[in-house]
């Protein structure tokens, strides 16, 4: 099921939050397009639709959805270069997947957590269930924020047996549905984004992340380039928000992933 009109949404909720909002009628790609126009756009500008052609996920991977079925959403988020440690970068989409998930949570969905690095799962009766997900791309003016929210699918439009909906999650799919959604998490990620700038310490920062963090504490299975997996149990985050991960053979000890494919484990 989709919402898709040919009236643009008035989105009276979200813009009562983003002062500089762009809503599109269909867009390649929120991120690519907001990347471009990053020079010249101005703090937390927005670009969303909800119909991306183009759409990108973490390591090329495609990313599509019915025209009307799915939100995407992209935040600019400048910053000073000389005086922001590189390192506090990486704590940005960490954040927006926690923004993301107490807004699924306002919204109705109540068993809904972050795993680690970037997508907002749903925990059903199927086990879990991906939601959204989130690419963060980093330009010389600041880093894009890009977001994808599922918002009307059904069983059928679903792009693979591991998703889910807000609507197969229960979530009433009004005429309202997609600015409910969009508001939601523009507040909470507006709101994170204002403590990321505020922390003077990666235990703040923590402290954030980690409550919405499914993957801590659950045996995983740590695939990276160029190096051999790895399987143990995900103990917590590094200052640099990394996964620290303590592998089930004690010589290889606790490892530090910053960047790669990490899956949770079911074990009878």
């Amino acid at each position: 099921m989709t919402l898709a009109s040919s009236t643009p949404p008035e989105l009276p909720l979200s813009r009562a939050i983003s002062a500089d909002l762009d809503w599109r009628d269909h867009s390649p790609s929120t991120n690519t397009e907001l990347v471009a126009r990053a020079s010249s756009a101005p703090d937390l500008a927005v670009v969303a639709t909800d119909n991306q052609t183009a759409g990108r996920g973490r390591l090329d991977r495609v990313w599509s959805a019915a025209p009307g079925s799915a939100l995407a959403v992209s935040v600019l988020v400048r910053h000073d270069a000389a005086a922001v440690d590189p390192v506090r970068l990486g704590w940005l989409p960490l954040l927006a997947g926690v923004a993301m998930s107490r807004a699924v949570r306002s919204l109705g969905v109540a068993r809904v957590g972050v795993k680690w690095p970037n997508d907002v799962l749903a925990a059903t009766a199927e086990g879990e269930r991906k939601l959204s997900g989130i690419l963060a791309e980093l330009s010389p003016d600041g880093v894009v924020i890009g977001a994808g929210l599922n918002l009307t699918m059904s069983h059928d439009d679903l792009p693979v047996p591991t998703a889910t909906s807000l609507a197969l999650e229960g979530v009433p799919t009004d005429a309202a549905l997609t600015d409910r959604a969009l508001a939601a998490y523009l507040r909470e990620l507006l709101a994170l984004v204002g403590e990321w700038r505020a922390a003077t310490h990666p235990s703040a920062l923590r402290a954030l992340v980690e409550p919405e963090l499914q993957t801590l504490g659950r045996a995983v299975r740590v695939d990276r380039p160029g190096v051999p997996v790895v399987l143990g149990v995900a103990e917590g985050l590094d200052d640099d928000g990394r996964l620290l991960v303590r592998a089930a053979d004690p010589i290889v000890g606790v490892i530090a992933v910053a960047a790669g494919d990490v899956t949770h484990l079911r074990y009878e």
